[in-house]
């Protein structure tokens, strides 16, 4: 009967895995004059980001590495800045599993109401000790709670995978034989910047990587965290703390861009006025990471990147703001 319920799991979970992924590539032209940019666009995903894909490449190992489990013997725990809890929530809701999310106090509120919606257990962290005192605070409820499943994404090799076999292998296709000169992509967690460049490295042995991060913390930064506002998902970890899969890969990393949070507002509006498309603050720091490489090439020079949604409600409601003040 055991495996009969487990069975059953996986193939709902199989199921929702046809909400993910396939999303599409535009192509950004004329840029600095020479340039193109590649851009995978994220929000057509089952939740609006690409955190949908990490979520779901991990939920799916953890049921695949227990399957002596019914769906009410898991406890699922995880830290997020955001897009990440929102996609874990919904999986979990979908497949009737408990969830406890550890947030900073400071996340967006209609956020919150979502998860709270969605039957996610918050837990907030005092915003003052940034996204390092929401591992933490993850870290001790985990201890409190040992047999609770800890994904970890910033250790989960499958956060990695979902984007070297996924996301990036999507690129290629769709790319499908035009040359790339470099891969860009903010830091975050380290899965999608480190998964797609191996990914494409494979097909392009000569790609650069770049990498971005917030000007408010950067990666690698040695400065204590602070509750600074930052682009979405992207926040160092402070104290010289670096993400591991970024680390590993350090001696492959071409350049370092970092932008604060008012600099995506910006590029975020400019680009909507000039496309119609919307963007959030971590899509708006990649490209302008995009067209700064482009312009130090002055030169025929195409970069890929991603868009991983089309911004909150209150990164609009700030971007309108910061207009008004101007």
């Amino acid at each position: 009967m055991e495996n009969i319920i487990e069975s059953s799991l996986l193939e709902k979970l199989t199921e929702y895995e046809k909400l993910i992924g396939n999303t599409p590539l535009i192509e950004l032209s004329n840029i600095e004059g020479v340039g193109t940019i590649y851009a995978k666009c994220e929000w057509y995903n089952a939740t609006g980001s690409i955190k949908d894909r990490a979520a779901f490449a991990m939920i799916k190992n953890l049921l695949e590495e227990n399957k002596d489990r019914d769906s009410s013997d898991f406890h699922i725990l995880e830290y997020s800045g955001g897009n990440l809890a929102l996609s874990l929530a919904h999986i979990c809701k979908f497949l009737n599993i408990s969830l406890t999310l550890v947030l900073s106090s400071a996340a967006d509120k209609s956020l919150l109401s979502k998860l709270y919606r969605l039957n996610a257990e918050v837990i907030l962290s005092d915003k003052s000790k940034g996204f390092w005192g929401v591992m933490c605070k993850a870290f001790d409820v985990h201890k409190e709670n040992p047999t609770w499943d800890f994904l970890y994404q910033h250790h989960n090799k499958n956060n990695h995978f979902a984007h070297k076999n996924g996301t990036g292998s999507e690129i290629i296709q769709q790319l499908n034989g035009k040359q790339v000169d470099t891969w860009v992509a903010s830091v975050g967690t380290g899965g999608t910047v480190t998964g797609v460049y191996d990914s494409l490295k494979l097909k392009y042995p000569s790609i650069n990587m770049c990498i971005v991060s917030p000007a408010e913390l950067e990666y690698g930064s040695l400065e204590k965290p602070n509750s600074l506002r930052k682009y979405a998902g992207s926040g160092g970890l402070g104290e010289g703390r670096k993400q591991r899969f970024v680390e590993e890969r350090e001696m492959y990393i071409q350049s370092h861009y970092k932008y604060s949070f008012d600099d995506t507002l910006r590029e975020m509006k400019r680009f909507y006025d000039n496309t119609g498309i919307k963007i959030g603050t971590s899509a708006a720091a990649n490209l302008l990471a995009s067209k700064e490489i482009i312009k130090e090439q002055n030169r025929n020079f195409s970069v890929v990147t991603v868009f991983p949604d089309q911004g909150s409600d209150e990164e609009w409601e700030a971007c309108y703001r910061l207009d008004e003040e101007k």
